[in-house]
């Protein structure tokens, strides 16, 4: 796939064959994955999302497909295919035309981060908009939707204006309850927090009005609190709706104030607020309660700034000198405020998950994207599964001009809670232009892959996937499927 600005992945529906290694028996489901399918700016965050799903039957080939959704902000692409410019304003860069142009506009919804599924609705998710419904078999798009009126405010202009719900939900196999929020960076700014049980509809239960325009990616979630980490990187909302920046331009480190972190009680109440040294972060890997004490591991950077600095560009993608370091950190919050945290290893990474399984209780395990030779450059090579106890790190690490994303666990049996499954990534070769599905054995990933699947088309570079499980046998220990 071409990262530069204009490069297009073409869709694709076809069966799948190794060129080394087998299937692993017993892998029965679809990953489901979301990214950036083309490059509409030099900014790795602008592109309209493209869905692939990669389905495993037993005694049958592996399938492929994948399609964009199909939004406004794709539609406007594919007409305009205009090399002076975005056709429409993205969270990136403005639209072409000058800043009149841009004033007063939103960025246009993408659906290109995530993909979740919420009694049986398969989503596109994008944190800026609504998500984007999508038919689970042949991801032809059905439209926005509004999760249940969830997601439209009372008022007016509640049936025009729908609420953000971001690209990060959390998941409570115990509860079998699927946690999200919005945030709202208007002249009010908020977080929106919403839930959704099986069979039931969304709620939406609580509004959080934030002293300031954080930027907010992600959270995570213990059996009792939210944790939300506002780190110092504020929105300049003048610059944005005067059409002079576009929002990510326009986001600014204050790297002389503290990371402020926001502990909201899931049974509702007061919440609170603990400050700490700042420091910037995309991705939560989980989090869980011990005792009083709340933990949670996270992919920390030394400041926006560098992070910045690396998405600004496509390039820096796989460019080893330009890309940022983030290493994976582990905090405890005790229930006077007092913040203990502590670097896992010392391995730059990005993409953290574990096993869905364990989400909201302690975990051991974090998997990951990561810098597989840091002394030869840090993009991100290489799958690594991190020791959280040993602080130790196994990776495996495909070399320069690879690009590998986000690790996805599979348990061997879902109904059996240990470290035995797999971990499925997507590895795109970016001389080849090409990518494959690459399956680990997930507690021994330096022994490499256990099967390869070379796809015909690239699938772009994808930020998150979910697994859904083949079986409904162990539907309280799965996704809101």
């Amino acid at each position: 796939m071409d990262l530069r600005r204009g490069g297009w992945a073409q869709e694709v529906d076809a069966e799948l064959h190794p060129s080394q290694g087998t299937v692993p028996e017993g892998l029965a489901g679809t990953l489901y994955r979301n990214g950036a399918g083309n490059h509409l700016s030099d900014y790795g965050i602008d592109g309209d999302g493209l869905v692939s799903a990669v389905t495993f039957t037993p005694g049958k080939p592996v399938r492929v497909r994948s399609r964009y959704v199909r939004t406004p902000s794709y539609r406007a692409a594919l007409d305009a295919r205009d090399p002076d410019g975005p056709p429409v304003r993205l969270a990136g860069a403005n639209a072409a035309g000058g800043r009149l142009r841009n004033v007063l506009r939103l960025p246009a919804s993408q659906a290109n981060t995530s993909v979740t599924m919420i009694d049986g609705r398969l989503l596109a998710l994008w944190e800026g908009d609504e998500p984007w419904q999508l038919e689970t078999g042949t991801l032809d798009t059905l439209g926005r939707c509004d999760l249940d009126q969830a997601l439209r405010p009372a008022g007016p202009l509640g049936s025009r204006l729908g609420r953000p719900y971001s690209a990060h939900p959390c998941w409570d196999p115990d509860t079998a309850e699927l946690w999200n929020f919005g945030c709202v960076y208007g002249p009010r700014p908020r977080l929106e927090i919403y839930r959704s049980r099986r069979g039931g509809p969304t709620e939406h239960l609580r509004s959080i009005r934030l002293p300031r325009r954080y930027m907010v990616h992600d959270f995570a979630m213990t059996a009792t609190h939210l944790v939300f980490c506002l780190g110092p990187v504020i929105v300049d909302l003048a610059a944005v709706a005067s059409g002079r920046l576009a929002p990510f331009q326009a986001m600014q480190w204050h790297g002389d104030e503290a990371t402020r972190i926001l502990l909201i009680p899931r049974a509702g109440g007061p919440f609170r607020v603990v400050e700490a040294d700042p420091w910037f972060q995309w991705h939560f890997a989980g989090a869980y309660d011990d005792g009083d004490n709340i933990v949670f591991d996270l992919v920390r950077f030394r400041s926006w700034t560098v992070m910045h600095e690396a998405i600004a560009s496509m390039s820096h993608l796989t460019d080893p000198a330009c890309f940022p370091i983030g290493r994976l950190w582990r905090y405890r919050v005790d229930p006077a405020g007092k913040v203990d945290s502590h670097q896992v290893h010392g391995l730059p990474l990005e993409w953290p998950t574990i096993d869905l399984r364990r989400s909201t209780t302690a975990h051991r395990d974090v998997y990951g994207a990561a810098a597989g030779n840091v002394s030869a450059g840090l993009a991100l090579t290489a799958v690594a599964r991190y020791d959280t106890e040993r602080g130790e790190a196994d990776i495996h690490d495909f070399g320069p001009g690879h690009l590998v994303s986000e690790p996805v666990f599979v348990p061997r049996d879902p109904g059996v809670l240990d470290d035995q499954g797999w971990l499925i990534a997507y590895e795109n070769d970016f001389t080849a232009g090409s990518t494959s599905i690459v399956i680990f054995t997930a507690h021994s990933v330096a022994d490499g892959p256990v099967c390869t699947l070379p796809v015909p088309e690239s699938l772009g570079y994808t930020f998150h996937g979910q697994w859904i499980q083949q079986s409904t046998d162990h539907l309280l220990r799965t996704p809101l499927t």
